[in-house]
């Protein structure tokens, strides 16, 4: 069947036609326009990619570009180079993809100086037979920068020489290092534009957009004169910037070792011939991580504070303000025979607590409850003579003072520290040491020389003599157990850790603490208590008198324990490879209130106790003087009243006589980590027993005969492991 098209159809698209052909005639000049605008673009790219053509493969020789370039880098930087990719375009220029500078001869090591995604140079013209770079641009490149002055010198070298007008990074990251040490490190990119105009270099640089809120960023811009590297001035502006990118200037504003920081401020820094070298600015650090200077073991933590500093080349001035404390320094340094330099430091703490709670030590678990006000100022300087290195004059004063923990009591304290001319010094302390006045009042002498290390360095041993007196009313000497229970834990723990990590023993006298302070002491401590108590709640046992010396490498102490007779005595010989240290603990009677040691259960807690200790041993560390400790005492508990334990439920003899009070008593001796126990004696007036026996880590072993009560015979008393047994 035939089909016909409509013929209301045909009409439609025959009008339709007609009307385009009438647009057409009325507006042929745009259209003429419009054909011939397509025309002159098309001649335009055919153009532009036949000249880039042409200049690609027949004006530019990118192959011997090639070797010139990698043979220019490795002659001005003595650095092995590879090129990935080198290409031409009209509109980037040069192009050099995957560019890789070694840190070596060669790329053995696998060491970069230098990585670039891309570089760009624009030239001045593609037809010169010797044209010019205009600009460059460097797209993300990493610079890895060892503390190398040769190099660091052949850099600015060629940035002065060069004549290249522009030169732009994008997205750089940068790494210093010196040794094992990071100085800078930009883990976020940067980008630094650098402008050479009438003889000088200008400089803008930044890491973002800096107005965005809570970011970390920084910017700023300088320039310097493109003959004189001492002619330049520059501006930094930080915000929440992290000191692990530029620990190097944060170790240099705060004047110490920072850890860790985060920075927000700014700063303005100008050289030249009229004014020299000049720094000023303000910054705030929040959440610090600070190694507190001279005392490397601890740590400000999570503080926070406001730093104002001027710099020249010869003073260093920082001002530091916290919440209730203001802290002013001042280094200034002079060119006699050498460089030498005079600290000063002026301190206003009106609360101790605001800074002290932030103090810590490495591990993080020590912490210092100090409370108070102190204010001072103090000038060191260095006198350019050996033997007599420093001159230190100044004062601090304190009140208000306390130190509350569970260990140490100090309350009301009072301090007043005056150093005068020839290095002399008075001290007066007066506070309440476990809630009872005491006084600490004397004064002395220092002198520092200086001494060089093997390695170059410098340090400075002092000499020194000190005359102390302390007094106090009422001394309790239970009141410094926990001090002591605390020691014990720490010295265990030393020893555990030497025993596992075999750590070796290092010689004290070769240590920091002997060669700097302890060499060349005279030091002279005077002791004298009122009224001297065991524990709280007994009687006063008297006056205790005593004295602590330190000189000529030995140190001894002295210290009666009331009028009892009962004393303590340690002395120690410790300028020696090898030192030696004995103490010796005589107890007359003397009063007691704990239970003296656990027997099967049952706690042994005399009322009076008499013993002649001994301890002697040779080492520098704690695991040394256990490990050739000789150790031996007799001693005699007196008032023993047993409480019902394993011992008295589990024996079967008659418990009686041992719920009245008895005396106990044995000559000990230990022998590596066991004690012998000879001439063992209990006495009352029902029990006669005598015997011997052994301690292992805690555990008794007692083989005892004769009576008690009506009973007579041999009694054996064994110890182990959560369990007792009595034969």
């Amino acid at each position: 069947m035939k089909r016909f098209f409509p013929t209301h159809r045909f009409l439609e698209w025959k009008q339709n036609l007609e009307l385009v052909i009438n647009r057409i005639r009325d507006n042929k000049r745009v259209l003429f326009s419009f054909l011939a605008l397509g025309f002159v673009f098309f001649l335009f790219v055919l153009s532009y990619y036949g000249l880039e053509f042409y200049l690609r493969n027949y004006r530019i020789p990118l192959v011997k570009l090639r070797k010139v370039v990698a043979a220019t880098i490795n002659q001005e930087l003595g650095r092995a180079v590879d090129i990935g990719v080198l290409d031409f375009s009209l509109r980037e220029g040069l192009i050099i993809e995957d560019l890789v500078v070694s840190n070596e001869e060669d790329f053995s090591f696998n060491d970069h100086l230098l990585k670039v995604k891309k570089v760009t140079f624009r030239l001045s013209s593609y037809f010169k037979e010797s044209p010019t770079v205009e600009r460059i641009d460097f797209y993300s490149p990493q610079l890895v920068l060892n503390e190398d002055a040769s190099l660091r010198n052949r850099l600015i070298e060629y940035a002065q020489k060069s004549r290249i007008k522009d030169i732009r990074f994008h997205d750089a990251k940068l790494t210093v290092k010196k040794a094992d040490t990071t100085l800078v490190d930009w883990k976020e990119g940067w980008d630094i534009d650098l402008l050479r105009k009438n003889k000088h270099l200008y400089l803008k640089y930044n890491n973002g957009w800096f107005w965005v809120p809570n970011t970390t960023r920084i910017k700023g811009e300088g320039q310097f004169s493109e003959s004189n590297l001492d002619d330049f001035s520059f501006e930094f502006i930080w915000k929440n910037y992290p000191s692990e990118e530029a620990i190097l200037l944060t170790n240099y504003l705060f004047g110490a070792n920072v850890q860790s920081a985060v920075l927000s401020g700014e700063a303005k820094v100008v050289s030249n011939q009229n004014l020299g070298f000049v720094m000023d600015g303000e910054v705030e650090f929040e959440n610090s991580f600070i190694i507190i200077p001279f005392f490397e073991d601890y740590l400000l933590e999570g503080f926070r504070f406001r730093e104002k500093f001027h710099f020249t080349k010869d003073l260093e001035d920082r001002e530091f303000i916290g919440n209730d404390f203001q802290i002013k320094s001042q280094v200034l340094s002079q060119m006699a025979k050498e460089q030498i330099l005079t600290r000063k430091i002026e301190f206003q703490i009106g609360a101790l607590e605001d800074i002290f709670e932030h103090v810590t030590d490495i591990s993080g678990l020590v912490r210092f409850p100090l409370f108070g006000e102190v204010q001072g100022n103090i000038e060191l300087k260095e006198t350019g003579e050996r033997n007599k290195w420093f001159v230190i004059l100044g004062e601090v004063s304190g009140s208000e003072i306390q130190w509350d923990s569970s260990l140490f009591q100090l309350e009301n304290g009072k301090l007043s520290l005056k150093w005068k001319t020839n290095n002399e010094w008075n001290l007066n302390v007066d506070a309440e040491l476990f809630g009872k006045p005491s006084h600490l009042v004397g004064n002395g002498s220092k002198e520092w020389s200086r001494s060089k290390k093997i390695d170059g360095s410098f340090y400075y041993p002092m000499v020194s003599k000190t005359k102390l007196s302390f007094q106090t009313t009422e001394l309790t000497a239970n009141d410094w157990k926990p001090l002591y229970e605390e020691w014990k834990k720490e010295t265990l723990e030393e020893i555990r850790e030497r025993q596992e990590k075999l750590i070796p023993e290092e010689y004290f006298y070769q240590t920091k603490l002997y060669k700097y302070f302890l060499e060349s002491m005279n030091f002279d401590l005077g002791i004298q208590v009122t009224n001297f108590y065991p524990y709280k709640g007994a009687k006063s046992l008297g006056e205790s008198k005593g004295n602590l010396i330190v000189k000529d490498g030995r140190f001894s102490l002295n210290l009666g324990l009331g009028n009892l007779n009962s004393k303590l005595s340690m002395v120690s010989y410790f300028a020696s490879k090898t030192p030696n240290f004995s103490l010796n603990l005589v107890l007359n009677e003397y009063p007691w209130s704990e239970p003296w040691m656990n027997l099967c259960g049952t706690e042994v807690k005399p009322t009076n106790v008499s013993m002649d200790f001994s301890f002697n041993s040779i080492g520098s560390d704690y695991y040394m003087l256990h490990k050739d400790a000789r150790t031996s005492y007799s001693l005699k508990l007196f008032g023993i009243h047993l409480k019902e334990g394993d011992l008295i439920s589990k024996s079967n003899i008659d418990i009686q006589p041992l719920k009245s009070p008895f005396v106990m008593e044995w000559t000990l001796n230990r022998y590596s980590d066991l004690d012998y126990l000879s001439d063992v004696v209990v006495t009352s007036e029902s029990i006669d027993l005598k015997g011997y026996g052994n301690n292992k880590n805690g555990n008794y072993q007692m083989t005892v005969y004769g009576l008690v009560g009506e009973t007579r015979g041999s009694f054996t008393i064994s110890e182990e492991e959560n369990k007792c047994l009595i034969k």
